[in-house]
């Protein structure tokens, strides 16, 4: 081989090298380039998230492109479509987000209000809760704002005692709020569903059992039988007051509580969730037949969710007198339309015990004690929009 065509090769050899050291150089360089625009560009939406939301999504959207797996990113960029009321948008983008970390409480709950704007009640509930489940995090404000949402929703259905339970949590807090003592007085009262339709006098009467209800809930007995006091005072035959006052003396005073239902039976004679409570104590005292008669009329007016748990107490009313055949045919019912209630597969399964049943017996005592061992999940760090970028 001549000396040239050795020189040839090895410039050609070396040209290779200097093209792909090159090639190596511009990828670096590129890549480089690319972490900076993220930067900048998640550092700008973080920097407009709140003044100016319509910004941020379109930053959010930019950084996306190069980076698809940003978890903070997507839950964001659903936050700022949520305060632009474009729910639909939202939506797609918490659930992105979700996808690549699905045990973000707030993230879950944040899916719910938008799901709720989208008219999509009963899914908006289911994520709201699990995004309690999992926690909502530190932000009380977001919080409020979650729990006061999920109990107008379960208001709005009738879900009196569901809705007042979304703001025990809060009561913990020690925090003082006119949306929450709104829903706790709408609660505690059992009859209006909304607090836009009501009149002034039905508004005050509200005001007065939420102030009371709430004070209950945070440990101020005396404010709030004070509360349940002037409430009865003012309006002795309104509808929901004699209610109200009746379930903040449960516990305490059971005898005065049961008259109190029972006036409240007597003033409003549909108003179910009194029926149901005055039948419940009625039970607990040894008189099933005239328990009875309150369930059978409550079954005639309770929402259909909500039918369960009057054929679980007509169940129990008839265990009480001893009939175990239309006990035990209520009870399976009630377990057929509502799953995971540990009470009902208790009372089930005292009744096939009296009954002979043994097999059926030890059965529902063991589905009894599998469900009171069930526990909550751990709550999980949150999304905070104080930690907006990782």
């Amino acid at each position: 081989m001549s000396g040239a065509s050795r020189t040839t090769r090895a410039m050609t050899r070396t040209a290779a090298i200097l093209f792909v050291a090159f090639c190596l150089c511009a990828t670096a360089s590129g890549q480089a380039s690319q972490f900076e625009r993220f930067e900048q560009l998640a550092r700008r939406a973080e920097q407009v998230l709140d003044a100016n939301p319509a910004e941020a999504v379109r930053l959010y959207r930019e950084a996306l492109k190069i980076r698809p797996a940003w978890v903070d990113g997507w839950l964001y960029m659903g936050a700022a479509l949520y305060q632009l009321e474009r729910y639909a948008e939202a939506t797609h983008a918490l659930r992105k987000g979700l996808e690549l970390a699905p045990r973000i409480g707030t993230a879950w709950a944040l899916l719910g209000l938008c799901e709720a704007e989208l008219d999509n009640v009963e899914q908006g509930l289911a994520d709201i809760a699990k995004g309690e489940q999992l926690g909502l995090g530190a932000n009380l404000d977001f919080e409020v704002a979650v729990r006061v949402k999920a109990a107008r929703l379960l208001l709005a259905r009738g879900s009196f005692d569901e809705a007042m339970g979304k703001m025990y949590p809060l009561s913990k807090k020690k925090i003082d709020h006119p949306a929450i003592e709104e829903i706790m007085g709408l609660s505690a009262l059992a009859v209006y569903r909304d607090s836009g339709s009501l009149t002034p006098e039905q508004r005050e009467m509200v005001r007065i059992a939420g102030k009371a209800a709430w004070a209950g809930g945070t440990g101020r007995p005396a404010e709030a039988l004070a509360g349940y006091d002037e409430l009865v005072r003012k309006f002795p035959n309104a509808p929901g007051v004699h209610y109200a006052r009746a379930l903040y003396l449960m516990e305490s005073d059971p005898k005065a509580a049961l008259e109190e239902f029972r006036q409240e039976v007597e003033n409003t004679p549909d108003h179910w969730p009194a029926l149901l409570m005055l039948a419940n104590l009625e039970i607990r005292q040894g008189q099933p037949d005239e328990a009875l008669k309150h369930l059978e009329r409550a079954l005639e007016l309770v929402p259909v969710s909500y039918r369960w748990i009057c054929h679980a107490s007509i169940g129990q009313a008839h265990l009480t007198a001893g009939r175990l055949e239309p006990a035990i045919a209520k009870l399976e019912k009630a377990t057929r339309l509502v799953s995971g209630n540990a009470q009902i597969h208790y009372y089930l399964s005292q009744a096939y015990r009296r009954a002979g049943r043994k097999e059926d017996a030890a059965r529902e005592l063991a589905e009894f004690q599998r469900l009171k061992e069930i526990e909550d999940p751990l709550a999980l760090p949150a999304f905070q929009p104080g930690a907006r970028r990782q």
